[in-house]
């Protein structure tokens, strides 16, 4: 049994177009993500997370359901063997203009993730400082911004080998 060119560029399209609205889902999200994280509301916060989690999980499946198609025809699994894949399904180079604008989506999702994960630090960070001081602890710095050691503790001379 041999697979026909034409239905391996069917199958190549349904999971770009599919992974175009998912990635068009999670822009969408991660944008609402950036709203709301600026604020407070816990509930909103692990509701737009659920969504974040199941458009990544549904882009991972993707993702898997890509590579094997390559594996699965002898070209392999990894970014050489995709564009060999898609040169072989689609001389049109079709495939490869949808898969380059899937890329520019997903590139936009992880600035906007990073971003995001960003605020959440930095948050995490101001709560963990206002903790130190509600219990009337701060943990002694390990290392100041010059990278000396022990900040909080003053410089001391650690030994000689």
């Amino acid at each position: 049994m041999s697979v026909s060119r034409v239905d391996v560029q069917q199958h190549l399209s349904r999971i770009l177009a599919e992974e175009a609205q998912l990635l068009t889902e999670l822009e969408s999200v991660l944008q609402l993500e950036t709203d709301i994280v600026g604020g407070n509301d816990a509930q909103a916060i692990q509701n737009v997370g659920n969504n974040r989690h199941r458009c990544v999980d549904a882009l991972s499946r993707l993702g898997v359901e890509r590579m094997e198609t390559g594996r699965m025809l002898s070209f392999g699994g990894d970014a050489t063997g995709l564009n060999k894949l898609f040169d072989w399904a689609d001389p049109s180079r079709a495939l490869r203009a949808r898969w380059s604008v899937n890329l520019e989506l997903a590139r936009r999702c992880k600035a906007i993730n990073d971003k995001n994960g960003a605020i959440v630090a930095a948050k995490l960070d101001r709560v963990q400082k206002l903790l130190g001081h509600l219990r009337g602890v701060n943990p002694a710095l390990v290392y100041s911004a010059r990278a000396s050691r022990y900040a909080n503790l003053g410089v001391r001379n650690l030994g000689v080998a």
